[in-house]
């Protein structure tokens, strides 16, 4: 069939008028306050180059089609599309992404990093998440997360859970209840596969992990809570000396906040109450 040449005009400015919508749509994205914030190697560049290790799910890993995804992942791409930026992500090992940051090699680093007194010394923080420690447990257990004395709990040798479980198990004996029984594990998979073929009660974790597992093993769930005692903020590593980018990445965070994009990303992995006030983001401490 031949078009006529005005219903074929109209086609052609109807696609040049989906086209810049599109356009227009996206460049609103755009926080150009943020953007103005940029170094100008980075703006010129038009990439943001991310340091990250896609081996800790649900922040950072590969999708079924071999592409980085995650909690970090999302948010990073959110943060720069509001800063006009493409996001470049290298998958490192863990203990090279703060080190591949602070000389230069990166713009930035995720991979749920815990703001240390020790990593302050090299970097800065971008904070974003609040982690706390949850207990995984076995489908249909009625074990409570703030009761655990005389429970045993299966644990991952040379974890920080070890000391927590060894601080509950005190506080239960100076309670004059029974003390908190503990099983070892070489690695965390091993640890979680104890508790879901009902060897320990429950294994301490920090809560996005334990949903994930619980989401990917029938077997598994978490139990109610988390123990605030246990509450750390993780965050963006950016350079110490770079501050006109910290700046701007933390901008853009906020805008994500201010839209809903931020809290839709922790909603879709069961995390929403782990998000962070806009105050938190302003001032961690």
């Amino acid at each position: 069939m031949t078009l006529g040449p005005r219903r074929s005009l109209r086609l052609v400015m109807g696609t040049v008028l989906a086209s810049l919508l599109s356009f227009a749509c996206h460049a609103r994205a755009v926080d150009q306050a943020a953007h103005a914030k940029l170094p100008t190697k980075i703006k010129q560049s038009g990439v943001l180059q991310v340091a990250t290790s896609l081996q800790w799910p649900p922040f950072d890993y590969k999708s079924d089609a071999g592409e980085p995804d995650g909690i970090d992942i999302r948010l990073v791409k959110a943060i720069a599309e509001r800063l006009g930026l493409k996001p470049k992500f290298t998958d490192v090992k863990f203990p090279s992404i703060v080190p591949g940051v602070s000389t230069g090699r990166f713009d930035i680093g995720v991979d749920q990093l815990a703001e240390t007194p020790a990593r302050a010394k090299v970097v800065q923080f971008v904070v974003y998440y609040g982690s706390a420690l949850g207990l995984l447990v076995r489908q249909g257990s009625t074990v409570n997360l703030h009761n655990l004395c005389g429970h045993t709990l299966a644990l991952t040798q040379g974890s920080s859970q070890v000391a927590v479980a060894q601080h509950l198990s005190d506080e239960c004996v100076s309670h004059h209840e029974k003390p908190i029984s503990m099983l070892s594990y070489p690695d965390s998979a091993d640890t979680y596969m104890a508790v879901a073929n009902g060897r320990g009660d429950g294994f301490l974790t920090d809560t996005a992990v334990g949903v994930y597992i619980a989401r990917h093993n029938g077997k598994l769930s978490m139990a109610p809570g988390s123990l605030p005692e246990t509450r750390s903020l993780a965050g963006i590593v950016i350079a110490k000396e770079n501050t006109q980018l910290a700046n701007a990445v933390r901008r853009a965070l906020l805008d994500t906040m201010r839209d809903g994009t931020y809290k839709k990303i922790l909603s879709e992995y069961g995390v929403a109450g782990a998000a962070l006030t806009p105050s938190e983001v302003h001032s961690p401490q």
